[in-house]
């Protein structure tokens, strides 16, 4: 399976609309049912300093999606997070690994970044796993902390530091 990894542009708002309509991709993520593609372009248009947009492409179909924002804020600038979402399709195929490592690569070597952190629902485990993979770390626990089917369910805290791997 050939999967290429790379910068999202402007023309992906699409395939992100069609990756995010998809109801695991809905509700493992923070994503609203129901997402268009004027809402992609305008996130694609306007992207904060500090925010790096890759995706993963099959065929020509955009199948993950990973959003990294830098903190741009001197003393959290060590700091980064990330938001990751793989089609309902394509789990278990090495996509949000390949997805994670482009990530890393620019948080470890180019950008100084000592801190990744994420935030991951608690049910989650498949995510879980694959985080835990990659030296990400549960520091605690939000209670209630996220809307999901008209019902609260807990989040993670995760993290990786740099210098403990």
């Amino acid at each position: 399976m050939n999967i290429l990894i790379r910068p999202t542009e402007y023309k992906d708002a699409e395939g992100l609309t069609h990756l995010y309509s998809q109801p695991k991709a809905q509700r493992e993520t923070l994503q609203l049912p129901f997402p268009s593609i004027t809402m992609w372009q305008e996130r694609l248009k306007n992207m904060p300093v500090g925010v790096y947009s890759f995706v993963a492409e099959l065929d020509g179909k955009i199948v993950g999606n990973i959003g990294l924002e830098h903190s741009q804020r001197p003393r959290t600038a060590h700091c980064a997070t990330f938001g990751l979402g793989v089609h309902d399709d394509f789990h278990g195929m090495g996509i949000g690994s390949r997805l994670i490592e482009t990530v890393l690569e620019l948080t470890d070597n180019w950008l100084n970044v000592q801190r990744v952190q994420i935030e991951v629902n608690a049910d989650n485990k498949a995510a879980i796993a694959l985080y835990t993979k990659y030296g990400f770390e549960i520091e605690g626990e939000a209670l209630c902390s996220v809307l999901r089917d008209g019902e609260f369910i807990s989040t993670y805290y995760m993290a990786r530091l740099k210098d403990q791997l």
